[in-house]
């Protein structure tokens, strides 16, 4: 009588082992690029807010030809919503100072200016945001806008 051996089935523990730690590779780089997304994330937010608080000022400047050089000179002005300015400068000024405020809120470290640069025809303003990125260092964000 002869005895005939039976083909083997099923996987080796070595198969098994090697094929476990190619998953497991796999989940790892997975792993690795969703923490690099997220940081890449919170790195973007503060540019992105930035760049909306900017684009609101330039499109207050543009709405307002009357008041525009108001919104350059905010030096001393306080953000007072219930004032009642008479002039349209006077009130640019007041929704600057405001606009100020709100990107030191709303920004790290943020500061917001509104320039007049008169050296163009026609005078022209920059709408300029700064704010300190978690990464450290400093960024800003910057919008010129026709005048006058």
């Amino acid at each position: 009588m002869q005895i005939r051996a039976l083909p083997r089935r099923g996987f080796t523990l070595v198969e098994a082992l090697v094929a476990l730690l190619i998953v497991l590779i796999g989940i790892i780089g997975v792993a690795a690029l969703y923490t690099e997304s997220q940081q890449a994330t919170r790195e973007a937010e503060p540019r992105l807010r930035a760049k909306e608080l900017a684009e609101q000022m330039a499109a207050r400047i543009r709405a307002n030809p009357a008041g525009r050089t108001g919104y350059a000179s905010v030096v001393g002005v306080v953000c007072d919503r219930k004032a009642k300015p008479k002039r349209p400068e006077d009130a640019a000024a007041i929704e600057a100072a405001c606009w100020n405020q709100r990107v030191a809120e709303e920004l790290p470290s943020g500061m917001g200016s509104v320039t007049r640069d008169a050296s163009t025809t026609p005078p022209t303003y920059v709408v300029a945001v700064s704010w300190s990125p978690p990464e450290g260092g400093a960024a800003s964000f910057v919008i010129r806008v026709s005048g006058d």
